[in-house]
């Protein structure tokens, strides 16, 4: 269109233009108008997929209008609440009809948004996947039986001396929050098994300790309705019955289960104190506070607490002491709470039986310099604190002295309520601005202490330079040795693995090096290793090989390895004109070949080569990349070659660095590493270099040339199967291109007529890609900015333009 366009006429001067001579404006023009028609008849269709959802939100609305709750609360004294409400009361009444017709409206105004937002992601969804009639049975028939059964589970304690039960055969509700949590236990029925047990598991557990700690009518009926939704969501989604059976008992499970105990107690007390509850099941029967009463700490112990809980289920041996201290402090501050010292009691139990679970260890030395640290924070606060009440102590009741501005502090560093109450809104939130710092504080030393690594396992880099030398490694093979992997060994010692930690996820590269025979009993353990220091294990450039050695893991292909056989190696054939060109143009033009280590040649030519680095980094949208490619620095370790390309004046025109392959304690190939080139210099230089390396192996005698691995590349799809992860890696190859030009890469590396060997992503669970894919990103470009990430969208955007301007 735009080409056609363009080669119209222009029009006459003092004439307008036609609309034949300029379509592309006026079609443009026309255009705009239809935007909101299409996106209106868009959500028409997505309404149209998911009918009783949207039925459902609009009776809510409607019932939210013309009962007024859409903008006030419902007082409990109504006669709409009375005729509307379902409980134990409309149960003894005979009211069995309130138990639908109070479905539809909700007690509250704030509760309208948050329920929508539920029911418009977790319904919709499961209408979409299962159908309007599947849906509208999970919502409903969960919403009646989780009121049903709390009502009928309360109605025999009508007078009996339990508080809180007997409290609550009076009490009454409104709203769909049962059902939608109900279709949200249905659903788990359509997740993996691994998600499936992770997200009932949650729910669980914190449905359960809400009911212990705050104890209304809807926290029995949330719990009810998801239990229900459990059980019939596998019939309703045509899948087998849930079968309950006795789950395997392993380190990661029982680490988990803590940490998500630990979060839920956390999360439930700023539940209760954003809306107060009745003291949980053990309680009164009457509030135990305002609303809205403390919440700001209650977020800053949340922020605390969910920290150390990630850290326990990573299995750091220092959230463990950090997670039994404050859970024993908690245990003796609140004996005189039942529901407190149920939950602290339950933690620290767990805690102690599985101890031996927290094995992981910090550096030497680094846990006495932490607790130094927390002393003086602790000191300097507590300071702060007492200077602090001490100049308002006009504002306290009762008027504090010494000891009380003591305990206030103490009680504040534990995030709890002291002896003295401020009388006045700023003082209030001069204590709330002190104490958020001490909990951003605390979050910061217990991140440093928590997440500090010891290292290794052992293993020593010499040892694996000797395991390398006698076994080999692959193309891969000495890149384990760079500083920025660490070295496991076995326990016999026989095999030795090299990793990288970003994030939760352990980066093995390339196979266990060691006896073939071996290699699954290796893998194993590093499996297990990886799980004592709450890792999640995936190899990177896994050959064919591993494959075979480790059954029980999934795998998806990266890329293709591409490696010249050199007994073989002759540029002759059309298939080599190419390279054939570019050495002869290079013996016309002067340019020949320097070899030797890097660190042994003149300065003058290590100061052009870092110069030609630095330039070529420069002109990325990105930094250098990182991981398993290598850099200048790389190149000064003596066991690497570096050849370089000079012209007659000694300008340095490219570069190639190379690492050595061993077998059996003698080199067999070379890999080739870091290729940079001039810019404007001599075009083919990367052809010339690779050719009369390839050339000099081959005089000397080694076997093999890799040209390494283009990640992200592959020239067909090797696996059998397609799935999301592989579409993914293709969808990501292509927009990275333009940046990084991976299939370039892998198109130049063909003019050598390599052998292409596959190799693999391997992980254990899908439910891991996401964490994996992260950190993979992360170790590619550990440095990225803000700002370089923006260039990289703008150059996706340039190279990748909408589709209505591309026609």
């Amino acid at each position: 269109m735009s080409v056609q366009a363009a080669t119209l006429p222009a029009p006459a001067p003092g004439r307008l233009p036609t609309t034949t001579e300029t379509p592309v404006h006026k079609t443009a023009e026309q255009e705009l108008p239809l935007r909101p028609i299409g996106r209106a008849a868009t959500a028409l269709r997505f309404a149209r997929r998911i009918p009783v959802t949207v039925g459902v939100l609009a009776v809510l609305v409607f019932f939210g209008i013309r009962t007024g709750t859409l903008w006030h609360a419902v007082d409990p004294e109504s006669d709409l609440l009375r005729a509307l409400s379902f409980g134990t009361p409309r149960l003894r009444d005979g009211q069995l009809w309130t138990f639908a017709t109070g479905a539809f409206v909700l007690p509250r105004p704030e509760f309208y948004p948050l329920v929508g937002a539920i029911l418009l992601v977790g319904l919709g969804g499961y209408e979409r996947r299962l159908g309007s009639a599947r849906a509208a049975a999970a919502l409903f028939g969960t919403q009646i039986i989780g009121a049903a059964s709390a009502a009928l589970i309360l109605l025999p304690f009508q007078h009996s001396s339990w508080s809180w039960a007997a409290t609550l055969t009076d009490h009454v509700d409104l709203g769909l929050s049962a059902g939608a949590l109900g279709v949200g236990g249905a659903a788990t029925a359509l997740f993996s098994e691994t998600w499936r047990r992770r997200v009932r598991f949650c729910g669980q557990t914190y449905l359960v300790v809400l009911l212990l700690r705050s104890g209304l009518l809807w926290d029995v009926e949330h719990l009810m309705a998801f239990s229900t939704g459990m059980v019939f969501g596998p019939a309703l989604a045509g899948r087998p019955r849930l079968h309950l059976h006795r789950p395997r008992i392993d380190s990661i499970r029982i680490r988990s289960c803590v940490a998500i105990l630990v979060a839920s107690v956390a999360v439930a007390n700023v539940v209760d104190a954003a809306y107060p509850g009745l003291g949980g099941i053990f309680g009164s029967g009457l509030p135990s506070h305002t609303p809205m009463h403390a919440v700001g700490r209650a977020v800053a112990e949340l922020a605390v607490v969910l920290l150390i809980a990630d850290a326990l289920r990573r299995g750091r041996a220092a959230a463990w002491w950090v997670a039994i201290t404050g859970t024993f402090v908690v245990l003796v501050n609140s004996w005189a709470s039942t529901r407190d010292v149920i939950c602290a009691a339950t933690v620290l139990l767990l805690l102690a039986t599985y101890r031996n679970t927290w094995r992981w260890r910090t550096p030497d030395g680094f846990a006495r310099r932490s607790l130094r640290r927390v002393a003086i924070a602790m000191a300097a606060f507590g300071t702060v604190w007492v200077v602090l009440i001490w100049a308002l102590r006009a504002h306290f009741t009762p008027t504090p002295d010494l000891l009380d501005m003591l305990r206030e502090a103490m009680a504040r560093m534990t995030f709890d309520v002291g002896p003295l109450t401020p009388t006045g809104g700023s003082v209030r939130f001069a204590l709330a601005m002190v104490t958020m710092a001490w909990a951003l504080t605390m979050i910061v030393l217990l991140s440093t202490w928590m997440y500090a690594d010891r290292g290794p396992d052992g293993g020593s880099r010499e040892r694996l330079g000797r395991l390398l030398r006698r076994h080999g490694g692959g193309s891969l093979g000495w890149m384990r040795t760079w500083p920025a992997f660490s070295t496991w060994t076995t326990r016999d010692a026989q095999s030795a693995i090299s990793y990288c930690v970003v994030g939760p996820v352990a980066i093995a590269i390339g196979d266990p090096v060691g006896p073939d025979d071996q290699r699954a009993t290796a893998i194993a353990e590093f499996r297990q290793f990886c799980r004592y220091a709450g890792w999640t294990p995936c190899w990177f450039a896994a050959t064919a090989a591993f494959l075979a050695a480790a059954d029980d893991w999934q795998a998806v292909q990266i890329g293709e390895d591409t490696v010249i056989d050199l007994t073989t190696l002759q540029f002759v054939g059309k298939p080599w004109q190419d390279v054939r060109t570019a050495r002869n143009r290079a013996a016309r033009e002067g340019i020949t070949m320097l070899t030797g280590r890097l660190a042994d040649f003149p300065q003058e030519l290590r100061e052009q080569i870092e110069r030609i680095s630095q330039e070529w980094v420069s002109g990325k949208a990105l930094p250098e990349m990182g991981f398993t490619l290598g850099t200048v620095t790389h190149a000064l370790d003596p066991e690497m070659l570096t050849h370089v390309a000079v012209d007659r004046g000694g300008a340095v025109q490219g570069i190639t660095t190379w690492l050595p392959v061993h077998q059996d304690c003698e080199v067999v190939g070379w890999t080739l590493d870091l290729m940079r080139r001039r810019p404007n210099g001599f075009r083919p230089v990367m052809e010339y270099l690779i050719a009369e390396s390839a050339m000099l192996f081959k005089e000397k005698g080694y076997r093999t040339v890799s040209l390494s691995v283009a990640p992200l590349a592959r020239r067909s799809q090797i696996t059998a199967r397609r799935g999301v992860l592989d579409r993914g890696l293709d969808v990501m190859s292509r927009l990275l291109e333009p940046t990084y030009g991976f299939q370039s890469l892998l198109a130049f590396k063909a003019k050598f007529q390599p052998i292409f060997t596959p190799v693999y992503l391997v992980y254990s669970r899908p439910a891991d890609l996401l964490a994996i894919s992260v950190a993979i990103s992360r170790a590619y470009l550990p440095t990225v900015d803000t700002r370089q990430a923006a260039g990289l969208l703008l150059a996706l955007r340039r190279s990748h333009p909408r589709e209505g301007v591309a026609r």
